[in-house]
C-alpha cells in the first residue's frame, strides 16, 4: 500500500500519486490515510487540509478506475458567458448562497448570482471595484481581507458570474467550523475577530457598512508564526478573507436593500426602522459570530471574552470599539501572542 506523507499529498496533482489505481486496495489506503489525519487537539485545520486534498483525489482514482468521467466525481462545471467565451471550473467545494450558488477552486473563489438578483451582482461589483486608502496602515491590514474581482460577466443563461481571485490557498470559514465539529478555541477565534476589527476600522474610514458579517460569507488561511528576521510571503500570513456578502454592502446614508437573516436579528432598531445602516450593524454582527464560531468550545472562554461577545453595547466608532477590543484580548489571554494553529499549506 502507498503511504505518502502529508507534504507529498498537498503537492500531488493526480490520484496515482497518492494511490495505488488498484479497486482491491484503494479503499484502504483511503481509510489509512483518514485515520492518520483525524483530528488530534487543534492540528485539525492541517489535517482538514489533507482530508480534503485525500478525498478530491480519491473521487478522481475512483472514477478513472470504473472508466468513466463523471463531473460530480471530478467537481468540474463550465461557466459560459453571454459573449460566448467558456470557462472550465475545477472546483473542491460547492455551495448554495441566498441569491445563487458559490464554487471553492484553489485560486478562486466563484459567486454565480441568478439573473432576478441582478442589482445585488451590480451593487457587489460596484462596492468592490475600487477601494479608496485613507490610511496606508489600515490598508496595510485590510488588502487581502478585501475581494480582488479579476473578473465578471453576465452568463448565457442570464445570470451573473463574480471571479474573486484569493491570495493563496484559503477555505470557507464554514467548512472550516463544521469539520471542527461546531467549535474553535476561544484563542483561534480571538485571533479571527481582531482581523475583522481592522477590517470594521477601515470599513469605518471609507464610511461604508458591509452588512454581512456571518460565517458564510468569510474564508481563512492559519498563516504560521514567523521568526524575527526570516523571510516569509503571504502564504505565511494569517489572513481572514470577507469575499462574500458585498451585495448588501451600502454607504452610511445609502438605503439598505437587504442583509442576512443572521444580521437582520442583531440590527439596531433604528437600522431597521429607518432602512440605513450604520458601523454598529457590522460590530455586533462580530459579536454575533463569534458566539457561531466558539460553539462547543464556549464552555472553555474566559470570562472578558464571554462578556464582550454578550454585551450589547458598541462604542462610539469602529476605532474606539477595536481600542476596547485589545483589552479585552489581555484580559482573557494575557499579553499580545502568536497563537500557533500549526498549519503549513
Amino acid at each position: 500500500m502507498k503511504r505518502k506523507s502529508e507534504q507529498e499529498i498537498m503537492v500531488a496533482n493526480r490520484p496515482e500519486e497518492i494511490f495505488t489505481m488498484d479497486l482491491k486496495v484503494i479503499d484502504n489506503e483511503k481509510d489509512a490515510y483518514l485515520e492518520e489525519f483525524k483530528p488530534k487537539e487543534y492540528r485539525k485545520i492541517k489535517d482538514f487540509m489533507i482530508t480534503k486534498k485525500v478525498l478530491l483525489l480519491y473521487s478522481q482514482a475512483i472514477a478513472i478506475l470504473e472508466g468513466r468521467k463523471n463531473r460530480e466525481c471530478y467537481k468540474e462545471i463550465c461557466i459560459k458567458s453571454a459573449d460566448g467565451k467558456q470557462f472550465k471550473v475545477h472546483y473542491m467545494n460547492y455551495s448554495s448562497h441566498r441569491l445563487g450558488e458559490m464554487y471553492i477552486t484553489k485560486e478562486y473563489v466563484i459567486y454565480i448570482v441568478y439573473k432576478q438578483y441582478k442589482k445585488y451582482y451590480e451593487n457587489y461589483i460596484q462596492k468592490t471595484k475600487h477601494y479608496s486608502k485613507p490610511d496606508k496602515t489600515i490598508w496595510n491590514m485590510v488588502q487581502y481581507m478585501v475581494p480582488n474581482v479579476e473578473k465578471n460577466f453576465e452568463c448565457a443563461d442570464g445570470n451573473f458570474a463574480i471571479f474573486v481571485k484569493k491570495p493563496c490557498e484559503m477555505y470557507s470559514l464554514r467548512e472550516i467550523l463544521e469539520y471542527f465539529e461546531g467549535g474553535l478555541k476561544p484563542e483561534y477565534v480571538s485571533s479571527i475577530l481582531t482581523r475583522l476589527y481592522y477590517f470594521t476600522c477601515y470599513m469605518g474610514l471609507v464610511e461604508m457598512s458591509h452588512n454581512a458579517l456571518t460565517v458564510d460569507n468569510l474564508f481563512f488561511t492559519p498563516g504560521r508564526e514567523v521568526e524575527e528576521g526570516e523571510n516569509y510571503t503571504i502564504d505565511d500570513m494569517r489572513i481572514v478573507g470577507v469575499y462574500g456578502g458585498w451585495f448588501f454592502t451600502t454607504y452610511f446614508e445609502e438605503k439598505m436593500k437587504g442583509v442576512p437573516k443572521e444580521v437582520y436579528e442583531v440590527m439596531p432598531d433604528g437600522c431597521k426602522n429607518r432602512g440605513y445602516s450604520s458601523f454598529e450593524v457590522d460590530e455586533l454582527s462580530i459579536k454575533s459570530l463569534a458566539k457561531e464560531l466558539l460553539g462547543t468550545e464556549i464552555k472553555n472562554t474566559p470570562k472578558p471574552f464571554l462578556d464582550w461577545v454578550n454585551d450589547k453595547n458598541i462604542a462610539k466608532d469602529a476605532y474606539q470599539e477595536f481600542c476596547n477590543w485589545k483589552k479585552v484580548i489581555i484580559s482573557s489571554f494575557g499579553a499580545h501572542r502568536f497563537v500557533n494553529m500549526d498549519v503549513s499549506i
